[in-house]
């Protein structure tokens, strides 16, 4: 049997099983198991998220052993298979018991393909991995008994109306429920800080809670949800929910504020409608470890609040738990803070907080996800040469790492679709297309898919494709993103309209340092005609403080188009024989040699772009700097080719 070629697995956790062989691996190492325990765990994972009864399971594993104690027998085998998985009864994370009725398999399960298991029984690498048809969440674990609840209830004043919660047994009585005219949207603001003291927890925490309660939301289809990049220009304008709730196009906010003391968290938090007036409500004092608890519990009572039906498994995703280790979820919210915000400092201390958690909790799937992300963002915004390959590489090895961990987490999913568009990944944008659609259809809240997307779209030069997935964030998010912005730019650029290029890169240019966005300035300066200006900026570029090569590409064309062609062609040589090359570079130096004249140098550079990455043909039809080497049949075939291209990407071939 192991001499066959790939066969399917169950992964589940740090855990595979293959159904053929009947054997369980726990991070590429066998674990051994009797025969009862192995058919019992076959059996439960046959159908995840359904009861096994106790009747079926004794119809199907002891119908033949009339002289076994049943009930002993399959005591016995639950026990063993949760020693096995490391599982327990009283919090489950695989394996739960439904009292009096049988079990059921609750973890996250999705086939892979791999290789047979080798002769000293290590596991292949994974060859192809597919979704889960329906992923299934881990079970809620028992709340400690730290919460504890307020003699009697916060009564808060809003804009336009006040709210009173009332507590009783346990239970708050909610004033509303949604309107019944489709999905409710709802936008999670940042918690406002009340710390006079100055201290680190007043530039994070707050903001950190409301993605984590973000992040467990965006499980729930029912909802529309705002992601923390939409919310965080309103961090300060709680006073003002009707505004602020217009402005993101939602129905309702989640609002709050968190003091930071001695041992405690002392959070309040209230579910306002658009028109000012709040549904739902309620406070906590935490230790700062029961941060932890208080955002499953505030997420969970958000569905309550909006009368939502949760099926299981989306009740109990809400309960996840993707670390235990409090030190390490407060790093990992602090590198999500900052990973929001875009400049080469902010993503540098984003990834180090990330390598910090993963150090406490080296299982902690949402934080290698997060490092995952910054890291191919950093390869294609402020790394350079080798470092670029470096980080790209970093990215596509920790998100498959994540996405073993958690075969649903679509933060994972989304990582590796933007490792496929690094330099380490040769910019495979098919990939970067499925990848990006893999993780909407897990998350339909990330507006950072559809910015993933985007980029490909443009360099397949399939703009309004781009535009439409522009649109899409947007959607989602009101206030753009600088990695959205800098997409419009580029899209403005190469689709001729070069004054609202010039205009937009010079109002982003005080909000990132990226040094792609002087690029992109320098270029839409000399479509405008500016040439001395473009010479100026382009020079001026740098990455990773060095000389950037993208821009210094596109100096040489311009040098050569200008009339300086001794130092065009001297430029354009040394970075031919320079050690980084991409496709921008590469289309640059065609643009470069068609100028200079040399139009076989110019058409074996063009076509290296394409195969690289970068068969962005409109471009190739518009940009005057191809001028003379536009009538050569060469380039028409490269054209022509890239028509082809287009229709078929065009009509969904």
């Amino acid at each position: 049997m192991n001499s066959q070629g790939p066969r399917p697995r169950l992964l589940f956790g740090r855990f595979e099983f293959d159904v053929a062989a009947g054997e369980l691996y726990r991070l590429g190492e066998r674990v051994r198991l009797q025969e009862q325990p192995r058919q019992l765990l076959a059996t439960l994972l046959e159908r995840p998220g359904e009861i096994a009864t106790r009747e079926e399971l004794r119809e199907r594993l002891w119908k033949s052993d009339t002289f076994v104690d049943f009930e002993h027998g399959l005591n016995t085998a639950i026990k063993k298979v949760r020693q096995a998985l490391g599982d327990s009864a009283e919090a489950p994370e695989f394996v739960e018991t439904l009292a009096r009725r049988g079990y059921r398999f609750i973890a996250p399960v999705a086939v892979v393909q791999t290789t047979p298991p080798a002769a000293d029984g290590s596991v292949a690498a994974t060859q192809e991995a597919a979704l889960p048809a329906a992923p299934l969440p881990r079970p809620p674990l028992p709340r400690p008994h730290s919460f504890r609840w307020a003699a009697a209830f916060l009564v808060l004043a809003v804009a336009a109306g006040a709210w009173i919660v009332e507590r009783e047994a346990g239970t708050a009585t909610f004033t509303s429920e949604t309107s019944g005219t489709g999905t409710p949207h709802l936008a999670i603001l940042p918690l406002r800080v009340l710390d006079g003291s100055g201290s680190q927890d007043a530039s994070y925490i707050g903001v950190g809670i409301a993605d984590a309660i973000t992040t467990r939301l965006a499980n729930i289809p029912q909802i529309g949800l705002r992601p923390t990049t939409a919310v965080i220009p309103y961090k300060d304008a709680q006073s003002d929910p009707v505004r602020v709730a217009t402005a993101l196009g939602v129905q309702y906010l989640l609002l709050g504020t968190v003091q930071p003391a001695e041992h405690i968290y002392r959070i309040s938090v209230q579910l306002v409608r658009a028109d000012g007036v709040a549904v739902w409500g309620r406070s906590y004092d935490e230790p700062r470890g029961g941060l932890l608890e208080v955002q499953t519990h505030i997420a969970e009572q958000i569905t309550q609040a909006l009368r939502l039906e949760l099926s299981p498994p989306e009740r109990a995703r809400l309960h996840v738990r993707y670390t235990q280790n409090p030190a390490a979820y407060d790093l990992y919210l602090r590198g999500r803070v900052l990973l929001v915000n875009y400049t080469e400092a902010n993503m540098r201390e984003a990834l180090s907080y990330f390598e910090q958690a993963l150090a406490l909790d080296d299982h902690y799937a949402l934080a290698r996800a997060g490092l995952a992300t910054g890291a191919a963002w950093f390869s294609v915004r402020y790394a350079y040469e080798a470092d670029a390959l470096k980080w790209g590489k970093k990215a596509d090895e920790e998100a498959r790492r994540a996405l073993e961990q958690d075969p649903s987490l679509a933060d994972a999913r989304l990582a590796i679709a933007s490792a496929a568009g690094t330099l380490y990944g040769a910019f495979n944008w098919k990939a970067v297309l499925t990848g990006s659609a893999a993780a909407l259809a897990l998350d339909p809240s990330l507006d950072l898919a559809h910015v993933v997307r985007m980029r490909a779209f443009y360099h397949l030069g399939l703009f309004d494709l781009a535009r439409e997935e522009a649109r899409l964030a947007r959607a989602l998010n009101p206030s753009p993103n600088v990695e959205s912005a800098r997409l419009e730019v580029v899209v403005q650029l190469f689709d001729g309209h070069y004054a609202a290029a010039a205009r937009q890169a010079t109002d982003l240019l005080q909000q990132t340092d990226a040094p792609v966005i002087r690029h992109y300035l320098g270029l839409a300066r000399y479509y405008t005609g500016d040439v001395a200006g473009a010479q100026e900026m382009l020079a001026s570029v740098k990455r990773g403080g060095q000389l950037d090569v993208r821009a210094q590409a596109s100096l040489a064309s311009i040098e050569a188009a200008a009339g300086l062609r001794d130092r065009a062609r001297t430029r354009a040589t040394a970075i031919a024989r320079g050690s980084y090359m991409d496709h921008h570079v590469a289309y640059s130096l065609g643009a470069t040699f068609a100028q200079l004249g040399q139009t076989d140098e110019s058409i074996r550079w063009l076509e290296r772009a394409v195969a690289t990455g970068f068969p962005c043909y409109p471009w190739f039809e518009r940009d005057p700097l191809l001028d003379p080497v536009r009538r050569d049949a060469r380039f028409q075939s490269l054209i022509q080719a890239g028509r082809r291209m287009h229709g078929g990407l065009s009509s969904g071939g």
